[in-house]
């Protein structure tokens, strides 16, 4: 398994045309999508054209700087926002795919949008890249309740990551992660990165000073903050319970909740059942990465208890403001967390969350530190990642067609 320092110097000027593949991308603001989107941006700033392959959402135009092909889709029963994409029957879609040359191919997901660059790579005969994010395990027990046939589709899923040129992961317990579900071949730890610049100190309290009024709280509340996707799978249900016991202890809080999901009605009905209204803010989705940023600065601490994400981004997100996080130990999100040091470890239970929250507010020091901590060894800027990744492209490009071909940009689909 090879794994990658953090920063990495651009080493050649050879400019690549790539495009990356994944099922859920803008509005969509998920983890993996916003992965996809920075892959796509700074290649496309740095490294040649790169273009995007995913899904259509009724009534969204695209605003980036890269080009951005969709594709037909509906939504996925029972897991709102996503959605199902249909390729097979969008031929115009497929037209446009048809005429536009690539060096190499990078799939986010195996499922609809890696189906499509799996048989556009073989037709091409350029390399595909594909990343394991995410433990779909859950996702198709979600779905199926069914351990059997859960099984069967990560067998099915498996084979998709077996056809790919190289297939990466964004931290070692993602990779046992693969392990764990039956895959022998080679991996390499590829890091997310962030892409939320770190401010000075008169901007970020510009920052705070604008999310304290979006989240209602005044300048001495201590603010507490789970970034993501509303999913019981997110472990959004342990907060909860936490935020009920610390209230009832007496502990003045405020706990902001930023994203949507399907589990948001739910999570907000909890909250009246137990007159949380005053303690527990929810913002909805936020699409505007500007007034994210403003809530961020305005936290005190990230509680992200998730046991089902790998490598989440809002970690780096929130220690770019010196906002260190809290997640359950030995966990895929627990990977680089070191106790007081640049984060806070805790128990898969309501009351180790609540002690630890506790200990925090009555000791404000080492909040700061471990804040510190996490902006010097939790955070890396995505620019400094795509070096590494553009680094590995040129290298497999390389193997696989030892004379990389020349496109002009009349090849291109406007």
């Amino acid at each position: 398994m090879r794994q990658w320092p953090i920063f990495a110097k651009k080493q050649t000027n050879m400019q690549i045309r790539t495009c990356q593949f994944n099922d859920s991308y803008f509005p969509i603001m998920d983890g993996v999508g916003m992965t996809a989107h920075n892959y796509a941006y700074w290649l496309n700033e740095k490294y040649g054209k790169t273009m995007l392959v995913a899904p259509k959402v009724k009534g969204y135009e695209d605003t980036v700087d890269y080009k951005v092909h969709r594709f037909k889709s509906v939504l996925l029963p029972g897991m709102n926002p996503y959605r199902v994409g249909l390729p097979l029957i969008d031929i115009k879609f497929k037209k446009k795919l048809k005429k536009i040359k690539f060096d190499l191919l990078h799939a986010h997901c195996p499922f609809i949008s890696g189906q499509v660059a799996l048989k556009l790579a073989s037709k091409l005969d350029v390399p595909l890249v594909t990343t394991f994010h995410t433990k779909y395990r859950d996702d198709f027990k979600k779905v199926i309740n069914n351990d059997l046939f859960a099984d069967f589709f990560v067998r099915l899923t498996l084979d998709f990551y077996n056809a790919a040129d190289l297939v990466w992961v964004p931290n070692h317990a993602t990779g046992l992660t693969l392990r764990e579900y039956g895959f022998k071949g080679e991996f390499e730890v590829m890091p997310n990165g962030s892409d939320m610049a770190v401010p000075d100190t008169e901007k970020r309290m510009k920052y705070r000073k604008k999310g304290r009024l979006m989240t209602d709280s005044a300048d001495d509340d201590f603010v507490m903050l789970f970034v993501g996707q509303h999913r019981w799978e997110k472990n959004v249900r342990l907060i909860l319970d936490a935020m009920i016991m610390l209230r009832d202890a007496g502990k003045s809080f405020k706990m902001v909740f930023a994203g949507e999901g399907y589990a948001a009605g739910e999570m907000l009905k909890i909250v009246r059942q137990h007159n949380l209204q005053d303690q527990v803010v929810f913002l909805g989705v936020i699409t505007d990465r500007k007034e994210l940023q403003n809530v961020y600065a305005a936290s005190d601490l990230l509680v992200f208890p998730s046991v089902y994400d790998n490598s989440p981004l809002v970690l780096q997100e929130a220690a770019a403001f010196d906002v260190p996080s809290v997640v359950v130990r030995n966990s895929s999100s627990a990977e680089g967390v070191h106790d007081g040091l640049n984060g806070f470890l805790v128990e898969n239970e309501a009351a180790s969350l609540v002690t630890k929250i506790s200990e925090i507010m009555d000791n404000p020091d080492i909040l700061g530190l471990a804040g510190v901590g996490a902006r010097k060894t939790i955070y890396h800027p995505w620019e400094s990642i795509v070096d590494f990744v553009y680094i590995r492209y040129t290298e497999i490009i390389r193997k696989h067609q030892p004379v990389v071909s020349k496109q002009s940009d009349d090849d291109e689909e406007d």
